[in-house]
């Protein structure tokens, strides 16, 4: 850090607009670091979402997908025809005992005859469709999740966060990282300003050119009285807002008290003349 008692008030002028130019390098720096990673968190976000999309596609384009959904469609059919086959089933159920009870058979033979007839054809007709879908039913596939799962933890997924892309942002942001700390040491070595002033170099410069103050000393002091003076009036009209405030509020609940009473007065006054009337 530069001794400012071997500078004279033009040099120290000079050296605080050095110290506003490094100050305002790197807040350019640092808001293009910040942009930088910005964009390496957005880019491996967007690969990411677009490789698990890829894998999704290719999951639902599938053979063993496409399979499953016609079983799935296979056995949604059979669910809706099964009333179909019942009333089927009933159907000639009714027409076998009707045959039967034509030629002479038994109503009691018949109507035995009539629940026999339906419960076989309908247990053969069960064991039909359960041996059929048996022999349809493809063999089973993971989960949308689990392949989900596996993709994340394969070597491609976990590649992206060292991709060609990624890894050319986390160079230009070390490159950053060393301009900013490059400028950080040039700053200690040259300001003659604190390090909680530096920020504030173009407010010094002023008090020193406009004559308020002759000296670093000076122009800090200066600096440090018009912020408590600043200070000093925010709070001020802070309170006097609260002050403006409070008064209205004060004003609004005297006038819900008013109106409060004088709705107590008219609901008394009706309440006396219908006494007066009852009497």
């Amino acid at each position: 850090m530069t001794e400012v008692s071997q500078l004279s008030k033009k040099d120290l002028i000079s050296n605080l607009w050095m110290t506003d130019e490094l100050m305002s390098q790197m807040r350019y720096f640092e808001q293009e670091r910040a942009e930088k990673k910005k964009t390496l968190v957005l880019t491996i976000e967007s690969t990411q979402k677009e490789y698990i999309a890829s894998v999704k596609e290719k999951y639902y384009g599938s053979e063993d997908f496409k399979a499953h959904q016609k079983y799935e469609e296979l056995c949604l059919n059979l669910k809706d025809f099964r009333e179909v086959a019942l009333l089927l089933d009933l159907i000639i159920g009714v027409l076998i005992s009707y045959l039967l009870f034509m030629i002479g058979v038994k109503f009691l033979s018949v109507v035995l005859s009539f629940v026999v007839i339906v419960s076989l054809i309908y247990l053969f007709y069960y064991a039909g469709v359960k041996y059929y879908l048996k022999q349809k039913k493809p063999l089973s596939i993971p989960t949308l999740e689990a392949v989900i799962d596996e993709a994340k933890e394969g070597y491609d997924y976990q590649h992206i966060e060292h991709s060609l892309l990624a890894n050319h942002l986390r160079e230009e942001i070390h490159e950053i990282d060393q301009k900013i700390s490059q400028l950080e040491s040039e700053l200690v070595e040259k300001t003659v300003l604190p390090e909680k002033y530096r920020h504030r170099s173009k407010d010094v410069i002023w008090y020193l050119e406009n004559l308020v103050a002759d000296n670093l000393k000076e122009a800090l002091s200066a600096l440090i009285e018009d912020d408590h003076r600043k200070q000093m009036k925010q709070m001020i009209d802070n309170q006097n807002h609260e002050i403006r405030h409070l008064k209205e509020i004060s004003h609004q609940l005297i006038e819900n008290h008013q109106r409060l009473i004088e709705r107590l007065e008219t609901q008394q006054q009706r309440i006396e003349e219908l006494e007066g009337k009852k009497k």
